[in-house]
């Protein structure tokens, strides 16, 4: 479908209101009581200088003999922000993640993230990743009545489905799933009217671009760089693929 080695292009301005990249870890760190290890800290207070620890309430299921019973456990997390608060990193003892309500570049994102990741494995020498994730939210708005139709700017086979709808302006919601399984790595792409009014009749003309790939497979502080830059690449000729020159017009491309 998509040539995954295509150059990566870079735009003025985009649609993407989320970005996450997530690591989850096979055994939980040793941070309980005592919080992340001061050398992370040293690495992430430029990035990350406002810091938070906040207590979270989960549920843990014990199996007895005959019966399974339910407990609540207090666990911790720490969380640090921008200056801004525009990107924001957890750490907490089964995973750590970067969220970004603001995304700027691509290296930006990459830096970050090796060197926290980087971080944690040199303070926990016998640190595995059971999951490594990357997911791209672009949320499409645009000026115009006719709500329903994209051709425009989005590959028309997307939105074949509006074509059986006698009455359009009944639709609350057009939202599809495709999943794809690449042997050791995956791609979960949502897509279509989400429709943030739901469930009222869809009133606007947005359109929700969800990509988010992962691997399950156990991975060392070796494997993550390479592994980053080709989920980036492969969810990147996805969304160039299925976008139209006129929609990249809106972006701004920038000639390098």
């Amino acid at each position: 479908m998509c040539d995954h080695t295509a150059t990566r292009r870079k735009y003025k301005k985009d649609f993407l209101t989320k970005v996450i990249v997530r690591i989850d870890f096979d055994t939980p760190l040793p941070i309980a009581k005592s919080g992340p290890a001061k050398k992370i800290y040293n690495i992430v207070k430029e990035r990350f200088p406002i810091t938070e620890e906040k207590k979270v309430m989960g549920k843990q299921f014990v199996i007895g003999h005959d019966v399974t019973k339910e407990r609540t456990i207090e666990t911790k997390e720490w969380h640090y922000y921008s200056k801004n608060r525009e990107k924001h990193l957890t750490i907490a003892p089964e995973f750590m993640f970067i969220e970004y309500d603001k995304y700027e570049y691509y290296e930006i994102l990459r830096d970050d993230f090796l060197s926290v990741s980087f971080a944690l494995f040199d303070a926990y020498p016998k640190l595995h990743v059971k999951r490594f994730g990357l997911r791209y939210i672009d949320d499409i708005e645009l000026k115009d009545e006719n709500y329903f139709d994209w051709d425009n700017y989005l590959k028309p086979e997307l939105n074949t489905i509006f074509s059986i709808a006698d009455e359009n302006e009944k639709i609350s919601r057009a939202f599809h799933v495709l999943e794809f399984n690449y042997g050791e790595d995956y791609l979960r792409f949502q897509f279509g009217m989400f429709n943030p009014d739901y469930p009222a009749p869809i009133k606007k003309k947005t359109y929700k671009l969800d990509y988010d790939m992962y691997t399950t497979k156990l991975l060392d502080k070796s494997d993550l760089e390479e592994l980053l830059n080709n989920f980036h690449l492969k969810i990147n000729s996805f969304f160039e693929e299925i976008i139209t020159n006129e929609l990249r017009g809106l972006m701004e491309p920038i000639n390098d």
